[in-house]
């Protein structure tokens, strides 16, 4: 009979414990499965979360219940969306997988924790101003978790519109307007008419259903609009043929590049046979090697040393421009451990042995991999993990004035990370930049999903400034996207590849919305949540 009642008592707690965990579960899962190279669940992932917190505030239950169920979905997403970290801590760190697994849940433990923060800033709100309209309650949770998402800090900033433009969705056409952090807004809002459809269809199916189809018909309604947009980007004065190399070096053969000399003329050769290869099949402008492809200094100071000599005198022989990643330094500058300070930098190299136009130097570095967070105050942070980079930044956004083929051209430079930063692109953009390229290694993220989401944060920018990008990566993925948002060819993953892009541009193109008042496009969300608490303040909702 004990046993009976223990059994009892256990069932009992475990149907209470899936109860509550059972919806956070399913959203993170959606919204996980919502990340590229996924996205089939883009337009409903929260829904389940949000109906659990509406739940649990109308049930009068405690703010840390509503934070542990918001906590439970972004550790559930992120272990989904971002289980890339377990490859990278074994590549990169060369740690145990028990440790590189550890490191995984510890990310997936912090790495979204603007969620539960934000849910539970909503969910005071909520009780705060006495909102009780089921479609204003959905409003307060969309807009703070947007305003919210916009402010935390985070190694990638990602959000849901990009894969609107990794399913080919024209809605992806408004970021010239909102840029994708307004698009990514617009999900979160379409998403709380189709939560306000749930709990409608439990009485009132007709109206669900109305509710539903005005969201679906709105939704339409600006991919259509959206698709009209293309064609008003389509137009252009002139063409530039940019070649792009993708070496495939592997990230064994560059670490011991960068201690042994003979590695150089390995990757050296690599890059110069693929680019002779394509410059006698393909007429081509301009080359573009990926970020760091020369694993060497290639100030002109340095230019008399036999690699560097030798890479010269290829691009003289082909008497095409050279746009390649490699190192610089200054030599009188050094680091606080008396160590040459090196820059992650792009070079124009000259047919003529010498450089088109200034190096640019990256300016968003990555934590961990290029700089220590914190590590200029505390230098034995460095010491105690000696396989975090020590790189110096660049000033920034630096558009660079290139004669290629008898026509001057304006190229703007993004290395690697700096594509994750709007802000950077649109000041590209202003600076005057008539096409932008990246320059990116991403091999050591593997073949799944970060390739592809890089990628795409990448491409976005494009759309954003209506300006074309072409990318060139170590391993993949290399692509080009024109200013109407055509996304051009894609090389395969971890294969040497080489391609000319046809990339049509404008002289003068004009500067689109979001590049004008990007900066300030929060105050618009902001604006509207207080404008829901003051409308919802107290406002009654009909019994469904």
């Amino acid at each position: 009979m004990l046993a009976l009642f223990r059994m009892n008592k256990f069932l009992l707690f475990f149907k209470s414990i899936s109860r509550f965990l059972a919806l956070p579960l399913l959203s993170g899962i959606l919204v996980g499965t919502s990340y590229i190279p996924f996205g089939w669940a883009l337009f409903f992932c929260y829904v389940p979360l949000w109906l659990q917190i509406r739940r649990l505030i109308n049930e009068n239950k405690k703010l840390s219940h509503v934070f542990v169920s918001a906590w439970v979905t972004q550790f559930i997403l992120t272990l989904i969306g971002f289980n890339w970290i377990y490859y990278v801590t074994v590549e990169f760190g060369h740690l145990h997988w028990t440790i590189a697994l550890g490191t995984l849940l510890l990310f997936s433990a912090f790495m979204h924790l603007y969620i539960p923060f934000s849910l539970l800033f909503a969910a005071y709100l909520i009780r705060k101003f006495r909102i009780k309209a089921d479609l204003s309650l959905f409003l307060v949770l969309a807009l703070s978790m947007s305003l919210i998402e916009r402010i935390w800090p985070s190694i990638f900033e990602w959000n849901l519109a990009y894969t609107l433009l990794w399913l080919k969705l024209p809605l992806f056409q408004w970021a010239d307007t909102v840029g994708f952090w307004g698009l990514s807004t617009w999900i979160f809002i379409i998403q709380c008419f189709i939560a306000l459809a749930v709990i409608q269809f439990k009485s009132r199916r007709a109206v669900a259903l109305k509710t539903f189809g005005l969201t679906v018909a709105t939704v339409m309604a600006l991919t259509g609009l959206g698709a009209l947009k293309k064609n008003n980007w389509s137009k252009a004065e002139k063409t530039l043929r940019i070649g792009v190399i993708q070496g495939n070096i592997g990230n064994a053969e560059k670490l011991q590049s960068e201690k042994k000399s003979e590695f150089h003329s390995f990757i050296r050769k690599t890059y110069t046979q693929l680019t002779d290869q394509l410059i006698k099949s393909t007429p081509t402008d301009l080359v573009i090697w990926p970020e760091t492809a020369m694993p060497f200094i290639f100030n002109t100071s340095y230019h008399n040393r036999p690699e560097q000599q030798a890479l010269l005198k290829s691009v003289n022989s082909w008497g095409v421009p050279v746009v390649t990643g490699a190192y610089a330094v200054t030599e009188n500058e050094r680091d606080q451990f008396g160590d040459l300070v090196y820059r992650n930098t792009v070079f124009y190299v000259s047919p003529t042995y010498s450089f088109l136009a200034a190096p640019y130097y990256k300016t968003n570095l990555l934590a961990f991999g290029e700089y220590m967070p914190l590590g200029k105050y505390l230098p034995i942070l460095y010491k105690l993990l000696p396989f975090v980079g020590s790189y110096a930044d660049g000033s920034g956004p630096v558009v660079a004035p290139l004669e290629v083929k008898s026509q001057r051209v304006f190229l703007g430079p993004q290395i690697c990370y700096d594509s994750l930063a709007p802000d950077f692109s649109r000041d590209l953009s202003r600076n005057g930049a008539q096409i932008i390229f990246n320059v990116t290694n991403d091999s050591w993220f593997g073949w799944w999903a970060e390739p592809f989401q890089h990628q795409y944060m990448t491409l976005a920018r494009a759309v954003e400034v209506r300006r074309p990008l072409v990318r060139s990566t170590n391993t993949g993925v290399s692509s080009a996207i024109l200013a109407d948002g055509t996304v051009l060819e894609e090389s395969p993953i971890d294969k040497p590849w080489a391609h000319t892009y046809e990339i049509p541009y404008r002289e003068k193109a004009p500067l689109t919305l979001y590049v004008r008042f990007g900066h300030y496009d929060w105050i618009i969300w902001l604006l509207g949540l207080i404008a829901v608490l003051a409308i919802g303040h107290n406002k009654e909702t009909p019994n469904v």
